[in-house]
């Protein structure tokens, strides 16, 4: 163990519970209890919702990051390198530092069958704790009541959205899904809601928690007009905002909703119309509507539910009409399939399916018996992702597009595929 190297590390974790999500915070808070983790005082961001939770922590980042803070940050899951997960100031940190914080948390679990999850939220906690972070800004894994990012008291709760997603889990309904994800919702902490979908809910959880709750088309708002948008605060403005053009209407919901969430935390961090204009220029965010043009257009995105594939479309719809449009798409047993591919299905020319390297993917041929049941004739089997790739690439001419989509877990192969041609 002590000459463990990162993969060992890892693989080590994954056999400490037999359950890959065990949602109950109990185990984590043994732990945590023994380490010397020390959050800021102030600044402690915890981002819960169904989609968009990375987008506005990268939008966060960007804004602190302007004005000179130390900015730790921990998302999940990673698309090539587990190290992704926990970032200072948008730079992964090394290996050495990771492996330190697992030996640190294993020095004290005492057989406690901590989850893979629940570990890598330890070893976030310390590394930020270690590099001494002006800010954090946490995402969290899963729902949010029972989610082990819950540890964290944080000084401002943020619900991105509600949409099903992971029902198995949180409930069937959204009003099961949004009482789970309420569940970041602590005593007299204001909390902000970027979406208006079962706001009833998340307000009837902050009254009772006796926390300030800001709405999103109620308290606050990011108008788009045809050259530039707007944001409107709740005691302060951001006009002539230049976003990109290919956002779709999550990304100004998620801008605004991280503006807000600076705003109320401390308003002279607030970027000016300059600033935040050139973090929009250099915005960017690995598998969120990515383009590559390599002999094609090639374009990444995470997407895996319904509502998020709505907002793929949305974005693909702006791009110029030229050429065809292949969809290289693998997805969980767990998601609803046939709500996320009928969303595609006046757009798509071709489709390419194929099994992801993980027991909870669909089987290519259980994905292509999907597809033809929703009326698509030109679908492809293929039995790995790296032979869809291949396969478009060959077929493909440079004016068409290929989008990979359904799941982090086809996205992270692409990208690595991509860097290899």
């Amino acid at each position: 163990m002590e000459s463990w190297g990162l993969h060992e590390w890892l693989e080590y974790q994954e056999t400490l519970n037999p359950n890959s999500i065990d949602l109950d915070l109990s185990r984590i808070e043994k732990i945590f209890k023994k380490l010397d983790i020390l959050p800021p005082k102030d600044k402690k961001f915890l981002i819960a919702g169904t989609n968009g939770k990375g987008t506005t922590v990268a939008f966060i980042e960007d804004i602190l990051i302007r004005r000179d803070l130390k900015v730790g940050s921990y998302t999940s899951p990673h698309l090539i390198s587990y190290n992704e997960r926990i970032a200072i100031n948008k730079e992964m940190v090394p290996d050495s530092v990771l492996i330190k914080a697992f030996k640190t948390i294993e020095s004290v679990r005492d057989n406690e069958p901590l989850t893979y999850f629940e570990f890598a939220t330890l070893a976030a906690f310390l590394v930020l704790t270690q590099a001494k972070c002006d800010a954090w800004v946490v995402e969290v894994g899963l729902g949010g009541r029972l989610d082990a990012t819950n540890i964290l008291e944080p000084t401002m709760s943020i619900i991105t959205n509600i949409a099903l997603d992971h029902q198995e889990w949180l409930g069937d309904t959204l009003e099961d899904i949004a009482k789970e994800k309420a569940g970041i919702i602590k005593p007299l902490i204001p909390v902000i809601y970027g979406d208006d979908l079962m706001e009833e809910m998340i307000r009837r959880i902050a009254i009772a928690q006796e926390s300030d709750l800001y709405v999103a088309s109620i308290d606050f708002s990011l108008v788009n007009q045809d050259e530039y948008s707007t944001w409107n605060g709740l005691y302060n403005s951001i006009d002539n905002i230049n976003a990109p053009k290919t956002w779709g209407f999550a990304e100004y919901k998620n801008l605004s909703t991280a503006l807000t969430a600076i705003e109320l935390e401390d308003k002279n961090l607030l970027p000016s119309e300059a600033e935040l204009n050139l973090i929009l220029k250099n915005f960017y965010l690995p598998g969120r509507f990515e383009k590559i043009v390599k002999n094609l257009t090639w374009i990444l995105d995470v997407a895996h539910n319904p509502d998020a594939a709505e907002n793929l479309l949305n974005r693909l719809e702006i791009l110029p009409e030229k050429g065809s449009k292949y969809m290289i798409i693998s997805m969980m047993k767990d998601k609803d399939i046939s709500g996320f591919i009928d969303i595609f299905s006046g757009i798509i020319s071709k489709w390419v399916v194929c099994k992801m390297d993980t027991e909870r993917s669909l089987t290519s041929v259980e994905l292509s018996e999907k597809l033809v049941t929703f009326g698509a004739s030109d679908v492809t089997v293929l039995d790995s992702p790296k032979k869809a790739f291949n396969y478009v690439n060959e077929i493909a001419s440079k004016d068409d597009t290929a989008i990979v989509t359904g799941s982090f877990q086809l996205v992270g192969p692409a990208k690595s595929w991509l860097k290899s041609v």
